[in-house]
Order: C-alpha cells, then structure tokens, then sequence
C-alpha cells in the first residue's frame, strides 16, 4: 500500500506541478526584490512583460535546485504547464474585451498589450495580467532551461559512475 501512495505521490504529472510551482512561485519570491530594484532600468520597454529578474531567478533555481526536488526528470518539461497558464491567461483577457471601451482595435491586440505590452499599453489593468499569467509562463519556460542545463551536465557524470 505505502509504494502505490509513493508512486501516486511522486508520478510524472504531479512532479510537473511541483517544478512549476517552484519555477513560477519560487522565482517570484527570490526575484521579487531584484526586479523592484532593476526593473526601472527596462521599464516601459518590450522586455518589461516577462519580468526578466524573475525569470533569471527561476532560471537559477531550476539549475541549482530542481534536481534536489523530487525528481530531475520531469522539471524540464515544467513551461508545458506555464504554456497552459499563458493559455488561460489569454482566455481570460480575451474574454473581457469590448469593442465599445477598449482602446485596442481587436481582441488579439487587447491580449498582447495586457499580457506582453509594456506598462503604458497595459495600465488600464494596473498590468495585473502580466503578473499572473505572463511572468509564470517567462519563469516555467527559464525553470526548464535551467534544469535542461543541468540534467545534461549530470547525464555524463552518471554514465561515467556506471561503469
């Protein structure tokens, strides 16, 4: 009984949920701090939307500490959940756009200002959207790149200790 909670507990899918939490959660908090105080420096610019501190933040992270959580295997795969957050997102502000008040011609241009536009496209939403689902989506896709990184400098080591 104890191996079948064990294999239901550490599966695939909840292993990605656990790495995407830590991408998007953990980058937000270590990076928190680094991008109130660099974030003047690309404000109002393309880069602005995907919180680029935070980004960096789960990049590390997801080098230094994915392989301790858990498991390796699925932390690279961790931006397929951010992919589906970002899908959500754009559901979510394409839902509430109105021709009649927005001053985006389209909905597809009302979502690419309030998820990836730069502060003055976005402040009819105080750019909330880019917090939520943007910079999620930015850390998961940096998480992965990180723990892809260091997956491929473990996989040798392993190959090495095997023989």
């Amino acid at each position: 009984m104890e191996d079948l909670i064990e294999k239901v507990l550490f599966s695939w899918p909840w292993l990605l949920v656990v790495h995407f939490f830590v991408a998007a959660a953990g980058g937000m908090f270590v990076g928190f701090l680094p991008e109130a105080l660099v974030g003047q420096l690309y404000y109002n610019t393309a880069i602005e939307a995907f919180s680029p501190m935070i980004a960096i933040s789960a990049f590390l992270l997801g080098y230094f500490v994915s392989f301790r959580i858990l498991s390796l295997r699925a932390a690279p795969w961790t931006w397929i959940l951010g992919l589906a957050w970002l899908i959500v997102g754009i559901r979510e502000v394409s839902s509430g756009w109105s021709a009649s008040w927005s001053p985006e011609k389209t909905v597809w241009g009302y979502v690419l200002a309030n998820l990836f536009g730069p502060g003055l496209r976005c402040s009819g939403s105080e750019c909330l959207y880019e917090v939520i689902f943007t910079a999620p989506f930015a850390a998961s896709i940096t998480y992965s790149i990180g723990a892809y990184l260091r997956q491929r400098r473990l996989r040798p080591l392993s190959h090495t200790q095997q023989r």
